[in-house]
């Protein structure tokens, strides 16, 4: 097998749920050959320790701290993880796998818990063209959508078997280092992090490297746990409808930048301007609804709040002169 290296992105509080990535890490069949720790400046080190990992640091940010770590990687290899994820001892195999076959390069396992769960949720994620089940797309695992939403695809886990996809959780992956060097993350940083909370990087990530020519796989038993430390959203540092703002604020940008800019044809720009007037207009009459209770009130404004920043912020010189995503 090749050699890898892994990255970890942490702010040191993950605790218990650190100590079982640490400890999936070194109950596996094949070893890393470099493991690289980064944390923001002025956090301290998580206590837990494998005894060989190199601590870095850099300024606090979700994806410079993924971005930091290929500073110092240079295996062929590389597998990221948050400080949240515990697995089996033969996942690594699993997700090298579909590479050294050069099939593709980028792999993760399943991770249907990111999937809407109630009925109630996916029936207003198909409504509203932000995520629904896929009826055209069922040899992928997840579809971008013109509205600037997705589908998505279950299967059975016990079957191995390789699905493209168009998007991940930015959980756990598995790459070729020097895709993830070309497709120049760092440009998003300007606009995914504006607000000081990146929703929808790592759809971000997952649909710039297809773009970029690159192919991205879920390996369907290549199964992991996301124990969900959720250190990054704690009450201490953000107010409860930051989340709702920054998802209408990406939303917008999002499909400005990926779906109608990456559009060649006049034909297809209609396409995708009146798929997302319509996922506007239905996620109106959906937080209307919602606007009923009134905890949910102030969660639909600040999402509104979002989409007009969005739009606005689309317009400017700012978002204008960020390089193309296909250079």
């Amino acid at each position: 097998m090749s050699e890898y290296s892994i990255a970890i992105r942490t702010i040191g509080k993950a605790g218990e749920k650190y100590r079982k990535l640490l400890s999936s890490i070194d109950a596996s069949v094949h070893r890393p050959r470099k493991v690289v720790v980064v944390l923001p400046e002025g956090y301290e080190p998580p206590e837990d320790r494998l005894g060989y990992e190199e601590f870095v640091y850099c300024p606090k940010s979700m994806i410079g701290q993924r971005l930091e770590a290929l500073k110092h990687i240079d295996s062929e290899y590389t597998l990221f993880l948050d400080d949240d994820i515990s697995f089996s001892p033969d996942f690594v195999d699993k997700l090298l796998e579909p590479l050294e076959e050069g099939k593709f390069d980028c792999s993760t396992g399943p991770l249907f818990s990111f999937f809407p769960a109630s009925r109630a949720g996916k029936i207003a994620g198909t409504l509203t063209g932000s995520v629904s089940v896929s009826f055209f797309n069922r040899d992928m695992y997840v579809k971008i959508l013109r509205s600037g939403g997705w589908s998505y695809h279950t299967f059975n886990t016990e079957e191995k078997r390789y699905y493209p996809t168009e998007s991940f959780a930015w959980t756990c992956f598995m790459i070729r280092t020097q895709c993830l060097r070309d497709i120049d993350m760092e440009d998003e940083i300007p606009w995914l992090e504006k607000h000081g909370y990146a929703v929808g990087d790592d759809r971000v990530m997952a649909y710039k490297l297809v773009k970029r020519g690159y192919k991205a796989c879920i390996v369907s038993n290549a199964l992991y746990e996301h124990n969900d430390a959720k250190t990054s959203t704690s009450s201490q540092e953000m107010v409860n409808t930051k989340p709702s703002f920054c998802m209408g604020f990406f939303h917008v940008l999002f499909w400005k930048r990926f779906i109608l800019d990456l559009e060649t044809g006049w034909l297809g720009k209609t396409a995708d301007r009146i798929c997302f007037a319509y996922w506007l207009v239905s996620m109106f009459g959906y937080h209307c609804l919602k606007s009923v209770n009134k905890h949910n009130r102030s969660i639909s404004k600040a999402f509104f709040r979002g989409v007009r920043e969005g739009i606005r912020f689309m317009h400017t010189r700012e978002f204008e002169d960020l390089p193309a995503v296909n250079p």
